[in-house]
This record gives structure tokens, C-alpha cells and sequence, in this order.
């Protein structure tokens, strides 16, 4: 015998996380008194308190905060459960949703995505570019399956979210071939000169930012973009002088390549990339395959 209605349980959820019986009810298309007599049965089947009231405010007692612990528990494995199964679903195509940051830059993204198309034939792969805290939302409630960020995503035990590096890439400074004869002395020539940076998001921004003030170089900042293309090609025009991972420089497809500044010096600069997805009791193979074998070259 079921021991309670879980129904009541997952009305408990819904407003203990949305902090207001009103907003629990819109989210649930349920009239609010209807709401509020759901809780009040719950509470009293429990012979507890659950919610405390301040003003407006709806707060949890401590059994409440006892009762949401399990309710969490109990509901983030039913999404699980779910998620699991779109993973290889009955007609034989699995679903892998990925998340990327928009610091990402594209060449790394497109080395992921043929990976992907390449060892995971079959299965269907969707990847969206947002914010990092609401892709860190949407790992949490398993809308994303693997994230890829460059920073790691910070959470506590019970969110159960692990971080893998996946590389530490050089940055080095990048111009068009006009632009490149006024900067011979590197990186002291960057005194005044034009640089279009990443934006003050991004931790390559801030590991630019020590490198200058340790050297005592202010260089003329014309533009911060988060689009490493937008910046790529801004630079490739002439507009300044722009940091890029080695990588990018590299392989970003271009009519005239840009030039590295001081090819052979070794900046104390790098980016960073992880990947991160939300532990669960069965990994998602194709997630899992990117953690064990998706380098980047």
C-alpha cells in the first residue's frame, strides 16, 4: 500500500520551490484555495508543520526542509527515469542535448559536433547556446545533457554535478597582416595599441586584465565581444590586436590569416574548457564517450 498520496508530495514541491502557493498554482493550473486545501491535508496526514508564513512570504519550517530533501530526491529520479529512456528510445535513435557557452569559441564547438556525428552515428544531437546559469538550470532538470563551459560549474553534493577538463589551450595575440609590423616588441609594443577583448565574463578576460597590470601595459581596449568570431574577424579587418586560443588562430577559416604576435613566446595565458553533466545512476553512453575520448587537437 502506498503510504501517502503522492500528489500532495508534489504540490509540496512546487511551492516549496516556487516560494509562493500563487506561483505553485499558475505553474500547476490549479485554483489557489484548491491548492492551499492539498497542503493543509499533507500537513495534517503528517501531523507537521511544513511552512511557516512572513507577510507574503512563505518559508519552510524545518520539517519542511526535512520533507523537500526527499521530495527532490523522489522527483529528480523520475525526470532521470525519463531522461534516460530518451536516450535510446524504442525506434533505435538516442537524443544528446548539449549546452554551450557562448566563450566557446566555434572551432571547438564544430570539433565536438563531429565527434558526435562521427562515433555516435544514430543518434540525434541538439546543441543551444545560453547563458551558463541557465544552462547550469537546465542540467539540474535534465533538459541538457552535457554542458560546455569555460569555467567549471560550482554546486553542492546533492546536485551531483561533475566537471571534467577538457583542455588547456595557449592564448596568443592575433592581427591582420597591416597591423602586425607595429608590434615587434611583445608584449611591450601593446602599450596603446587597439585590442578587442573577450568580456569580463569570460576567465580569459580576467587572465588578460593580471597580464597587463603585471607588466604595466595599458593597452587602448576599443571593444569587448563575447563572439570569439565577431572578434576574429574585427581583427582580421585591421581594427586591433585580438587574443585567441592557439587553436582558433589556427584553423578559423580565413581569405588572409591572421598573424601571430611573437609566434615563439610562451604567454602565461590559457583557456580553459570543461565539460560538465549532472551524475545520474546511468550515464548517458554518447555523454560519456565525449568525457572519455573527445580531445582537442
Amino acid at each position: 500500500m502506498i503510504p501517502f498520496n503522492y500528489h500532495h508530495l508534489y504540490y509540496f514541491y512546487n511551492v516549496a520551490k516556487e516560494g509562493s502557493v500563487s506561483r505553485a498554482a499558475k505553474k500547476l493550473r490549479l485554483a489557489q484555495p484548491t491548492l492551499s486545501a492539498q497542503l493543509k491535508q499533507f500537513e495534517t496526514w503528517l501531523e507537521r508543520k511544513l511552512f511557516l508564513r512572513e507577510g507574503r512570504k512563505l518559508l519552510l519550517t524545518e520539517d519542511g526542509f526535512k520533507v523537500l530533501s526527499y521530495a527532490e530526491t523522489i522527483f529528480d529520479a523520475g525526470k532521470e527515469m525519463l531522461d534516460h529512456l530518451n536516450d535510446s528510445p524504442s525506434e533505435g535513435k538516442g537524443r544528446l542535448q548539449i549546452g554551450v557557452s557562448g566563450f566557446i569559441p566555434k572551432t571547438i564547438v564544430d570539433a565536438l559536433v563531429r565527434f558526435v556525428l562521427d562515433k555516435a552515428r544514430g543518434t540525434f544531437l541538439t546543441v543551444t547556446e545560453k547563458d551558463p546559469a541557465a544552462m547550469k538550470e537546465d542540467l539540474e532538470t535534465h533538459k541538457l545533457d552535457l554542458i560546455i563551459n569555460d569555467l567549471p560549474f560550482r554546486g553542492s553534493r546533492e546536485e551531483g554535478l561533475e566537471n571534467f577538463l577538457l583542455a588547456k589551450i595557449p592564448v596568443v595575440f592575433c592581427s591582420s597582416r597591416s597591423l602586425a609590423p607595429r608590434f615587434r616588441s611583445i608584449p611591450a609594443s601593446f602599450n596603446g595599441a587597439p585590442m578587442i577583448l573577450p568580456t569580463a565574463q569570460s576567465q580569459t578576460y580576467h587572465a588578460l586584465q593580471e597580464f597587463f597590470l603585471a607588466r604595466k601595459i595599458t593597452p587602448n581596449i576599443i571593444a569587448e565581444i563575447q563572439d570569439v568570431e565577431v572578434a576574429r574577424r574585427l581583427a582580421l579587418s585591421g581594427k586591433g590586436i585580438v587574443p585567441l586560443n592557439r587553436i582558433t588562430a589556427a584553423q578559423a577559416p580565413a581569405k588572409e590569416k591572421l598573424v601571430i604576435l611573437g609566434p615563439s613566446l610562451r604567454l602565461p595565458i590559457f583557456e580553459n574548457l570543461y565539460l560538465t553533466r549532472k551524475k545520474r545512476r546511468q550515464p548517458h553512453p554518447v555523454a560519456a564517450k565525449i568525457i572519455d575520448e573527445f580531445r582537442i587537437q
